[in-house]
């Protein structure tokens, strides 16, 4: 009997660790590929249009649409990747606490010549 009354909360315990895990992944990763990118554009390794390709490349995994946007401004390069949070945590439950959007950002300062 108890078996059956405490099934639905560890149920419930195990989903939602599965969607906090799935999305502090999928932040990680915006924030990786948003640093790599900020890194490679203020090496000059890249224009900013490039950047927004290679960053829309690398952190598209099929969690839903990312968008990208690279600019240069005051000597520094700022990297914003945004996605969906409904892509990334399946079961929905942690939706509450994240909002809906995921947001990955990194700041460099541009190189010298």
């Amino acid at each position: 009997m108890e078996f059956v009354v405490l099934l639905p909360l560890f149920t419930s315990l195990l989903l939602l660790a599965t969607d906090a895990s799935l999305l502090f992944l999928r932040q990680t990763t915006l924030m990786d590929v948003a640093r790599d990118t900020a890194r490679a554009v203020s090496r000059y390794g890249m224009t900013p249009a490039e950047g927004e390709a290679y960053a829309l490349n690398r952190a598209a995994n099929g969690q839903g649409p990312v968008t990208a946007e690279v600019t240069i401004a005051g000597g520094f390069v700022t990297v914003v990747l945004t996605t969906s949070s409904q892509g990334a945590a399946p079961f929905g439950i942690i939706k509450f606490a994240v909002g809906d959007t995921l947001v990955g950002t990194a700041i460099n300062t541009m190189e010298p010549v």
